[in-house]
């Protein structure tokens, strides 16, 4: 059976909304910087990124068709809405719920207008359990954690939200820039680093407290309680993204494709990497 879904009540957020909402903002989700300022570092300086968020879509699109949930949590929409390239109208999905604290989230609440099957939430995963629960009480069929594990010094506060507000059984979609990424291994070797896990300038500026290879990523998600089902890797990228928006401009976006297929041959050397679990039952 279904869990029974609640329409908590929806209005927009003005200025000072929001700021109250992050100044009230516990220290559960660990963050070294704010999550405005991360959104606003990260979008001026895109790049390649781009190429990678596209790819980081594919992989959440895999994996959502693979589970089929009726109910999705979305934990950060970023600066390009996946809800945007998802048949929302021809699927089963009754609910997809996103939580963002960032002004990334002013996307989404526009799309809101045009289907009841969406929610949002604004402010961490982590401070916002009990709001979320009123959404769906009896617990999500899928949570989605793409690209995020990674900026927050306590990963742990991240996955049990995500546990707490999984049903039993329920999916779990974690990805990650990868340590062991091709260009990681070519700056140890070069000596431009020390170790593929070191934080690199751009790590710094956005505030990622690490950078997880297969098994530091296992590690986390198994010791939150989940089944860790597929690992799986996108993108081969064998320089910085500075670097590789350079390239692209000099050989074309053709190669992309290319790029990203290998990723997925050599998962333990993409450019990112990704598990989904499972949450076991009567856990």
């Amino acid at each position: 059976m279904n869990p029974q879904i609640h329409e908590p009540s929806h209005m927009a957020l003005t200025e000072q909304e929001r700021e109250r909402i992050m100044r009230a903002a516990s220290s559960n989700a660990s963050k070294l910087i704010s999550a405005e300022d991360y959104a606003q570092k990260y979008l001026a300086d895109m790049g390649f990124e781009h190429n990678l968020i596209t790819a980081r879509q594919d992989c959440c699109l895999e994996f959502l068709a693979d589970c089929q949930p009726h109910t999705v949590l979305e934990v950060g929409c970023g600066p390009d809405l996946l809800i945007d390239r998802f048949d929302l109208a021809g699927s089963a999905i009754r609910k997809w719920v996103v939580v963002e604290p960032s002004s990334y989230a002013d996307d989404f609440e526009r799309r809101i207008k045009h289907s009841n099957k969406l929610a949002l939430t604004r402010g961490y995963l982590e401070d916002q359990v009990p709001v979320l629960r009123d959404h769906l009480p009896g617990g999500f069929d899928a949570v989605l954690l793409s690209g995020l594990l990674h900026e927050t010094t306590q990963p742990a506060n991240m996955l049990n939200a995500a546990h707490d507000l999984l049903r039993d059984g329920g999916h779990l979609f974690v990805s990650v820039p990868n340590a062991n990424s091709f260009h990681r291994l070519l700056a140890v070797e070069m000596g431009m680093m020390d170790s593929p896990t070191q934080l690199s300038d751009r790590n710094l500026e956005l505030g990622h407290p690490v950078v997880y290879n297969r098994e530091s990523l296992t590690e986390v998600i198994e010791d939150a309680g989940f089944q860790p089902e597929q690992f799986s890797g996108y993108m081969f990228k064998p320089f910085s993204n500075g670097q590789m928006a350079a390239i692209l401009k000099t050989i074309g976006d053709d190669v992309v494709d290319g790029l990203n297929s290998l990723g997925k041959i050599f998962p333990d050397n993409a450019a990112e990497i990704a598990i989904s679990a499972r949450k076991p039952v009567n856990s």
